[in-house]
C-alpha cells in the first residue's frame, strides 16, 4: 500500500512539474496569408520589436469589472508583416481582411481598414497580461481586446493565428476571375 502511495505521489509530481514547464514554454502566434513577412511571434518577441508602442490600457472585462492590459495595438503587428499590396488601385491594402483563430477554433474578422488610424481607427490590442498579471491557461499567450467595440464579440483569447488576406484577390478568384 506504502509502494502504492508512493508511485502515485511520484506520477502526480511528473504530472505538475510538466504542467509547469509548458505553461512557462513560449507559444508562438503565427501571422500568415497575404504578407511579405511571416513570422511566428512570441510574447517575449512582441514587447522587444515593438518597446516604444507597449501601452497599458482599461477595459471592462466580461465580469463588467474594470481591468488593465499590457500590450500593442494590431494595427502594428499587421502593418509590420507587410501586407502584399499593389500599387493600382489606390488604397489596395483596405481591401484586405484579417481572420485571427483561437486556439478553441474561435475566429473573430475584421477589415484592415477598419483597423488603420485613417479609417475605422477601431482600437484593437493584443494583450499578453492583464492586472498585472501573465495571461495562463485558456487566455495565453495573447488575447484581443477591442476598445472600441461596445460588446466584447470580437473579444478573442488563447490567439493561435493571425491571417491577413487579399479581399480584391480572393473576390476575383470567387467570381471565376483571376
Amino acid at each position: 500500500m506504502r509502494r502504492t502511495k508512493a508511485v502515485i505521489a511520484v506520477i502526480v509530481f511528473l504530472l505538475l512539474s510538466l504542467g509547469a514547464y509548458a505553461q512557462q514554454k513560449p507559444v508562438p502566434i503565427d501571422i500568415g496569408g497575404d504578407i511579405l513577412k511571416p513570422h511566428p511571434w512570441t510574447v517575449a518577441e512582441l514587447k522587444q520589436q515593438f518597446a516604444k508602442e507597449v501601452q497599458a490600457v482599461k477595459f471592462t472585462g466580461t465580469d463588467k469589472a474594470q481591468h488593465t492590459g499590457t500590450g500593442i495595438p494590431l494595427i502594428s503587428l499587421l502593418l509590420a508583416s507587410a501586407p502584399k499590396a499593389e500599387t493600382n488601385p489606390k488604397h489596395y491594402d483596405l481591401s484586405f481582411f484579417v481572420i485571427i483563430e483561437a486556439r478553441d477554433n474561435y475566429h473573430v474578422y475584421f477589415s484592415l481598414a477598419e483597423l488603420q488610424p485613417l479609417c475605422g481607427n477601431a482600437q484593437a490590442w493584443l494583450v499578453w497580461d492583464v492586472d498585472g498579471k501573465a495571461l495562463m491557461d485558456k487566455e495565453a499567450p495573447l488575447r484581443l481586446t477591442v476598445l472600441s467595440d461596445k460588446d466584447p464579440d470580437r473579444w478573442i483569447w488563447g490567439i493561435a493565428k493571425i491571417t491577413l488576406v487579399d479581399g480584391t484577390k480572393l473576390a476575383a478568384k470567387l467570381s471565376g476571375g483571376k
